[in-house]
């Protein structure tokens, strides 16, 4: 038995490590999705324009797109629990930041301290379980950090909106600030468990810009891996400009409801999300059932978006687009399992980080597409001009986002099959 077999065979003391930098997953999702609770309702006291709105909201994005390459190869190369813990230390001033904001330009400065913080998080979570459990467990593993870190996205709901109106936004921002800095020191005193780390303490990976410069590579060259993206980044920048940005305001337009209310019903598609990720931790695991999987969830999830916005349209009883948008988060968060596993299947091993990180890197610069076009578009077909957002906007916006999600499934029927590729591109 190998070194690294030995390793991964000895699972002693790995699980609450595993729990640590999934914990810090869970901020990424946290403050991603918070922008759609805590934006709109500083938007209304300031008065900014939509189209401010969603820029400030995708300055997270920004630089947590810029830093997807840099943090895979850097979490090959030094380990997770370094990289992890500086990203959680980032993370804390950038709340401290947002929480004593007191103009547009504090707020993005402090969404943008959290996008690079938090960048590091989900490619740490892969490369540590990449290292420290079998590769048949991997889509296991995957599913369940999804899971957890998509519990994040409820938290930051309803759950962020109640915190707010009752504690105030300074308050609340400086107690999570409080809990990443305290996760920090945690991380920071686990440091030498980090499996990347022979137990020599020399670093077993390759050099930092050979593993970010093979994953760029890699992509531009496999058409399976640019496929991937373009179901990936479509899915996903839909998903954030709903869920992480306009949901709330969506469903108070539409049905005149209470803010809380509407954070209620926005909630349904995060634990969508979170349940779908959890299920397809179970379903599919071996390589060869990967594509039928992605299949299956990606159809599913461009119909459950033609439904949403039907009903969100239609203004059908709140209860019918409610449940849709769970299903549309449940397909959703099967189809990341799967495409996150099918990357796992591609990568060269040791090298799983660089290539996620530098996927992720398109997958969130359709994200920020998607989130500004959005605010954009809103602006645009507001008969206001954007000071007010009504329902023919977001009708029209939506609209245009559902076909755009139709229009990439036409990348499924040229995918390949991710059985036996053992760690080739195509």
């Amino acid at each position: 038995m190998s070194e690294r077999e030995a390793m991964i065979s000895n699972n002693k003391g790995k699980i609450p490590v595993y729990c640590l930098l999934v914990s810090a997953y869970f901020f990424s999702y946290f403050f991603r999705v918070s922008a759609s609770v805590s934006l709109p309702a500083i938007s209304t006291e300031w008065g900014m324009s939509a189209s401010l709105v969603g820029f400030i909201s995708s300055l997270y994005f920004y630089a947590y797109a810029f830093m997807q390459p840099i943090s895979g190869a850097l979490n090959d190369r030094f380990g997770p629990l370094r990289i992890v813990s500086l990203g959680m230390l980032t993370t804390g001033i950038g709340a401290l930041l947002f929480g004593f904001a007191s103009n547009p330009t504090m707020l993005g400065v402090g969404r943008l301290l959290t996008g690079f913080g938090l960048a590091p998080m989900l490619s740490g979570v892969l490369v540590y379980q990449s290292h420290s459990f079998h590769r048949d467990k991997y889509s296991f593993f995957s599913g369940i950090t999804y899971t957890l870190g998509n519990f994040g996205a409820v938290i930051s709901v309803a759950p962020l909106a109640f915190a707010l109106d009752k504690f105030g936004r300074r308050n609340v921002f400086v107690f999570l600030a409080f809990l990443n800095f305290a996760l920090a020191a945690s991380l920071i005193a686990f440091r030498r468990r980090d499996p990347v780390i022979s137990i020599d303490g020399k670093i077993e990976r390759k050099g930092f810009l050979d593993n970010l410069k093979n994953s760029f590579r890699k992509i531009l060259r496999s058409r399976q891996l640019k496929l991937m993206l373009v179901l990936w980044g479509t899915s996903f920048g839909a998903l954030m400009s709903l869920q992480g940005l306009w949901a709330v305001s969506w469903y108070q337009t539409s049905y005149g409801v209470s803010y809380g209310t509407a954070s209620l019903w926005s909630t349904l598609i995060s634990i969508g999300v979170m349940v779908g990720n959890f299920v397809g931790a179970y379903i599919a695991r071996p390589a060869r059932l990967r594509l039928p999987a992605i299949t299956v969830s990606c159809v599913s999830y461009g119909a459950s978006w033609v439904f949403f916005w039907f009903s969100m349209r239609s203004r059908l009883p709140i209860l019918i687009p409610g449940l849709v948008g769970f299903f549309l988060g449940f397909f959703a968060g099967i189809t990341y399992d799967h495409l996150t596993a099918g990357v796992n299947d591609l990568a060269a091993r040791g090298r799983g980080g660089s290539l996620f990180g530098g996927m992720n890197l398109f997958t969130f610069i359709s994200v920020i597409i998607f989130q500004s076009g959005t605010g954009f578009l809103m602006q645009r077909f507001s008969s206001s001009g954007g000071a007010e957002i009504d329902l023919a906007a977001f009708n029209s916006t939506f609209g245009i986002v559902t076909l755009l999600v139709i229009i990439s499934l036409v990348a499924l029927p040229f995918l390949k099959s991710f059985s036996g590729q053992g760690g080739e591109v195509l």
